[in-house]
């Protein structure tokens, strides 16, 4: 079964419906639909409608209001999650290094208890030193160290957590707000009708009964499916309402 996405849904409603077309009309929309998408043909006859509700301008601001609002939740989580991961990073660099710059200096200071002042291993034990001296031995020199780099990952990390932090500043109702979807609908009279959603019943010409739900759209007539198992406008307010089932045996 195929899911409707939210711009699909979006373009879908933006027309409004029309009183012109009778059932038999949704009934062949429904037949062209099945027979295109399915190639399975319908009995003469054989489709039963029954109206789930008319969809309105309120109801779609309302679904797109929930999907956004997930939409930007998700969004948000991913932010987060890329910061987090680039700081994690960033800590893991800064560990390296300074284990580099400690390995640097043990090499360098059991060179001069080894070897002491022999000239023969001073270019050795000054080298020892020299690499130590490049590599931070604590957190401000590390700031300083990576900051210096054409890449760093501290400039990294703070610019995700930036993103991050200003995108959770603006909030899931301004972004909503703001987005293309739905300010298609502004001025619209939120009780007019968009588009009707049935549940049909239908049987194909091999003898087989199928059912389903559909969205119908009038100008121009249009059909699509809106699987049960999936939320769409007519049943996530009820995927909102219904609580987890626990995995655990009671």
């Amino acid at each position: 079964m195929k899911r409707l996405s939210i711009i699909t849904f979006a373009a879908i409603l933006l027309c409004s419906c029309s009183s012109q077309l009778t059932e038999q009309d949704y009934k062949d929309a429904l037949t062209d639909y099945v027979e295109n998408n399915y190639q399975q043909k319908i009995a003469q006859d054989g489709i039963t409608l029954r109206l789930i509700q008319n969809v309105t301008v309120n109801d779609s601001l309302e679904y797109l209001n929930h999907t956004l609002s997930q939409e930007y939740s998700d969004i948000l989580a991913g932010k987060k999650q890329a910061w987090e991961e680039k700081q994690a990073d960033c800590e893991k660099d800064e560990k390296a290094n300074l284990l580099r710059h400690e390995d640097y200096m043990k090499k360098y200071n059991d060179a001069k208890r080894k070897y002491g002042n022999d000239i023969k291993y001073k270019n050795k034990i000054e080298g020892y030193l020299k690499a130590a001296e490049k590599l931070p031995s604590n957190h401000e020199e590390y700031l300083e160290f990576d900051r210096r780099r054409s890449y760093s990952f501290t400039r990294d990390a703070e610019n995700l957590k930036a993103d991050y932090e200003q995108f959770l500043q603006q909030g899931a109702n301004d972004w909503v707000a703001q987005h293309p979807l739905y300010a298609a609908y502004d001025g619209r009279d939120k009780n007019e009708v968009l588009a009707l959603a049935y549940y049909a019943e239908y049987q194909t010409t091999d003898g087989e009964t199928l059912c389903g739900n559909y969205l119908f759209n009038n100008k121009p007539l249009s059909v699509e499916e809106l699987p049960e198992e999936t939320a769409n406008i007519t049943n996530y307010k009820q995927a909102i309402n219904t609580p987890a089932e626990s995995s655990e045996e009671q």
